[in-house]
């Protein structure tokens, strides 16, 4: 009979002091080009109970097809190789919508958020076909208008880079770059508050996910407020679990 750690991964290993049953646990993973980041985090308090693994499509869709149903909630998001943001029922022949600016898609899924915005997207061919993954880019247009506050909102895991002006309880500007170094992201966020008119003084930046020092350091001297509290090595999946909105 399998009873507590059986259920992880085998490759899984508890932080020092740290023990849970899956009904006591959460499952967050993003899949990306490359594999699947995986983390499991306390229920309770929503507080990583180890560090992130990597995982192949394999490995991990073999893993979660024989355990998925032991944990207490499994959330499974996937990064968008194209996203793009309409009203809702706003496009109507993909064909002539979508592909102009996404040339090399065919294969569209679109997906409704609360405030009537609509968002059409595409994976990776690699991610598993069984295996139903929300786009990132919805899932944090929703935690972030919960919020409310005007700010810029940033969400980190690895060189990607998601951001977004929230203003008037609105999204006026939703994009992803592709990060190479600290001088990269801090010019990033520039950018947006030049494009699109924000007071630097008024406007804070909201950081979630892996850390940047040397961005911050870069931006300090011409943002009044950033905010990093959410900015931990392992926060980039945790911040997502559904439970624990900031």
């Amino acid at each position: 009979m399998e009873t507590g750690n059986n259920f992880f991964p085998k490759s899984w290993v508890f932080f020092p002091q740290f023990e849970s049953t899956p009904k006591e646990s959460i499952v967050i993973a993003i899949a990306k080009l490359e594999g699947i980041n995986l983390l499991i985090c306390s229920k309770n308090d929503g507080k990583p109970l180890g560090s992130v693994l990597n995982l192949s499509f394999e490995d991990f869709e073999m893993w979660y097809s024989s355990y998925e149903s032991k944990f207490s909630n499994c959330f499974l998001f996937g990064e968008e190789c194209f996203a793009a943001w309409y009203p809702e029922s706003w496009v109507g022949n993909k064909e002539e919508w979508i592909k102009p600016i996404d040339p090399d898609g065919t294969n569209w899924k679109s997906l409704v958020i609360d405030g009537g915005m609509e968002l059409h997207f595409r994976f990776p061919e690699a991610f598993p076909k069984n295996l139903h993954f929300k786009p990132l880019m919805a899932h944090n247009a929703q935690r972030w208008l919960k919020n409310g506050n005007d700010s810029i909102r940033i969400h980190k895991n690895g060189k990607r880079m998601e951001m977004a002006v929230i203003k008037n309880k609105s999204i006026q500007l939703h994009t992803i770059f592709s990060v190479q170094s600290s001088n990269d992201a801090a010019y990033n966020c520039m950018l947006l508050y030049d494009q699109c008119s924000l007071p630097t003084e008024h406007i804070s930046i909201i950081w979630e996910g892996e850390m940047d020092e040397l961005a911050w350091e870069k931006l300090r001297p011409f943002i009044k407020k950033i905010d990093t509290s959410s900015s931990h090595p392992w926060s980039a999946l945790s911040v997502l679990n559904n439970s624990h909105y900031s």
